[in-house]
């Protein structure tokens, strides 16, 4: 129970909700259990243009907005037929946090500095997928053809 609480606290800080309903004696809402969705990797089985992709994830966070989770620390990763991409450096992202009975949309995006990116594909991630084994999930739009790799986690 200690660890299940500590968890909707850590979570709940994280998304920036103040109290969670673990007072005695005040009325309250049941608590929410949170999970995180955590992403392994991407694979690239055809880019959109060209001889490679410039590409990002965004993901929807709890307030409906989008959110780039990855790649963490550059504005895009290049990507080309037959490459495999690491997620880890996303997992840190609260945005990746939701309620079991919570979905997020995760989206891929190409970067294009001359024109609007193009959205090479989206898959919903709900939290009820939690305990369940890796998902593979098929991106495809712009040309584009993707598989992105992931599992949704208890916290």
């Amino acid at each position: 129970m200690r660890k299940h609480r500590t968890a909707r606290l850590t979570a709940a800080a994280l998304l920036g909700l103040g109290s969670v309903g673990v007072s005695a004696g005040a009325a309250h809402a049941e608590p929410i259990d949170y999970v995180r969705i955590e992403l392994l990797s991407l694979t690239c089985h055809q880019q959109s243009e060209g001889d490679h992709d410039e590409a990002y994830i965004k993901i929807t966070d709890a307030n409906g907005n989008t959110v780039k989770v990855w790649p963490g620390s550059a504005k895009y990763q290049t990507m080309g037929a037959n490459y495999v991409r690491s997620l880890e450096d996303a997992n840190g992202n609260s945005a990746l946090i939701l309620g079991k009975q919570q979905a997020r949309t995760l989206t891929l995006w190409d970067y294009d500095s001359t024109s609007s990116d193009d959205k090479l594909g989206a898959t919903l991630v709900t939290g009820s997928e939690a305990g369940a084994e890796v998902q593979y999930r098929s991106l495809e739009g712009s040309g584009g053809v993707y598989t992105i790799a992931y599992r949704v986690i208890d916290i």
